[in-house]
């Protein structure tokens, strides 16, 4: 097997208990530099690698744009941009998200593949729906070593079960054990292999309109639309996985796509609940405004306006009320795609 000189990590939700205690079992002399994405929201400010220099292992720094790639170091992706892998140095763009998210694991994932090809390693901890999936198999069909936190070990499982259903890993581990594999992974005699040349192969999240367009003319439109734009989004089939994406380049993987279907439709829930209150404080208004008035058949037309309207609220209360019931939202997620649409 090759020698790992670049791992790419990524988690969300639990993800830094997770991370801590990878990179807590590695050792100080590592030969391979280390990539992390972590889901943070854009505006936030993280802190990652003041939690990962406490553990005194290597040293954290978040990454910048340009920066040349050294061994033995661990750089994380800033909020608000996506972090990419190229021929020995760092690519920060803020290009559109990924799955809802900038930083994004798919597109580190790809672009260290396809960068480093069997020299990099893919690693995906706790985290929830399922960014990473596609990147883990670009990591994997280029040859790199894949490994999966043991799910049960995970505080959330969700991200890594994702990952088992598109792609065979090399090893599902509890984090010391996959940061014992990649330290001997990253110990082992370099070869000279080749290393793709990738600072002319742009990542999705680089590219411009144009070279989007192009990408969908042989692509075909589903029936969805971009959650984040509204544009009409393209279902795309690589390396096995099923994931979408838009015109401008927002994109999917299934289950995040369907969670974003689901946050819609409570939006929307909610602002036709906020619709109808008005219209019962107009209908009230205007009851009261004809009875003093002493108009009979206007206040009897707005008491069963008013009447119908509150029962209208009291119906959308429960449905908001069903939506937001766990049972609900898994019953809601596996309704909206066809086995055709999503890989199970």
């Amino acid at each position: 097997m090759a020698k790992t000189d670049v791992v790419v990590i990524g988690a969300s939700a639990g993800g830094v208990e997770a991370v801590t205690s990878l990179v807590r079992c590695l050792p100080p002399d590592l030969d391979a530099a280390v990539f992390v994405v972590m889901h943070f929201p854009e505006n936030s400010t993280s802190v990652l690698p003041q939690i990962l220099n406490r553990l005194g292992t290597l040293t954290a720094e978040h990454a910048t744009n340009g920066q040349a790639i050294q061994s033995g170091r661990i750089y994380t992706a800033p909020p608000g941009h996506h972090m990419l892998v190229k021929n020995g140095y760092i690519r920060l763009t803020n290009g559109p998200k990924e799955n809802s998210h900038r930083p994004a694991i798919d597109p580190l994932f790809r672009s260290a593949a396809k960068a480093y090809g069997a020299r990099c390693a893919g690693v995906l901890l706790s985290g929830l729906l399922d960014d990473g999936s596609l990147g883990m198999a670009y990591v994997k069909r280029h040859g790199g070593a894949t490994f999966l936190q043991d799910p049960e070990e995970a505080l959330f499982d969700a991200m890594i079960r994702n990952a088992m259903t598109h792609v065979e890993v090399d090893r599902i581990l509890p984090t010391c054990g996959i940061a014992e594999c990649l330290a001997e992974a990253a110990s082992r005699p370099s070869e000279p292999l080749p290393v793709h040349p990738a600072d002319n192969d742009l990542d999705p999240v680089e590219l411009d309109s144009n070279e989007l367009r192009r990408l969908e003319q042989f692509e075909k439109p589903s029936t969805f639309t971009c959650p984040e734009c509204s544009g009409t989004l393209f279902e795309l089939n690589d390396n096995g996985v099923t994931h979408y994406r838009c015109r401008v380049g927002h994109a999917y993987n299934p289950e995040t796509l369907q969670a974003e279907q689901l946050e819609q439709l409570e939006a929307g829930l909610w602002q036709a609940l906020r619709a109808l209150e008005e219209s019962v404080s107009l209908s009230r208004r205007l009851l009261e405004r004809a009875t003093s008035r002493g108009q009979a058949r206007s206040t009897k037309y707005h008491e069963e306006r008013l009447e119908e309207n509150l029962g209208r609220v009291e119906i959308l209360k429960r449905v908001l009320d069903e939506v937001g019931r766990p049972a609900f939202s898994r019953a809601f997620l596996m309704s909206t795609h066809t086995g055709a649409d999503v890989e199970e």
